[in-house]
């Protein structure tokens, strides 16, 4: 059986996506604007080969969301926002399906981190997001919540899918809100998001 036989039946990422991933990341660091709009839109369907109906439902919709947020302005960021959010609902109804230990409902203590990151976030973004205060509280309960229900599945690369979501979008918000980026700081989002959609699809 080939490698990429294997890869897909497997359910892992693909070298499709490997490939699409890594391309687009380094165009992200380098604010390729352009040329990823030929790269961001081939990343979801290139994850969803072989996966099953929950699964593939968050990743349409995380690629709607990339979509709308290669576009300009406020109303693409909300869209995308928009997209996200059902996408993390749509990831939560997922977890249902599969196997889980039901590790954060048996140790409580462990979703304490996870509150104390989302307070002390919309702390700080509170005074910064001017009339999308509510959308990104809104919005980052709802992320929250899928961490946490990655978490709760007690799969580690499905937890750690959950908190790259948190730090993908933590790193997106401080930068649109707060004006805070570094060198390759887009291509940092990328590489967590992409990392974190592929852990919570495998």
């Amino acid at each position: 059986m080939s490698l990429v036989r294997r890869l897909v039946l497997s359910g892992r990422p693909t070298p499709a996506f490997l490939a699409v991933a890594a391309v687009d990341v380094a165009l992200a660091a380098r604010d390729r604007k352009r040329l990823r709009l030929l790269t961001k839109p081939l990343l979801m369907p290139a994850l969803m080969v072989n996966r099953d109906r929950a699964t593939q439902r968050a990743l349409v919709l995380g690629g709607i969301g990339d979509d709308a947020l290669l576009g300009e302005g406020s109303a693409a960021f909300s869209a995308g926002l928009g997209a996200f959010l059902v996408g993390h609902l749509a990831w939560i109804a997922a977890f249902r399906g599969r196997a889980s230990t039901k590790l954060v409902r048996r140790h409580p203590p462990l979703a304490i981190p996870y509150a104390i990151a989302w307070a002390a976030f919309n702390a700080y973004l509170w005074p910064r997001t001017g009339r999308d205060r509510y959308p990104v509280v809104a919005y980052s309960t709802v992320l929250a919540a899928m961490a946490l229900a990655a978490l709760d599945t007690g799969k580690p690369a499905t937890a750690a899918g959950g908190a790259l979501f948190l730090t993908s979008d933590g790193l997106l918000a401080l930068e649109r809100f707060a004006g805070i980026r570094f060198t390759a700081h887009e291509g940092v989002v990328m590489a967590t998001y992409t990392a974190a959609q592929a852990l919570l699809a495998d």
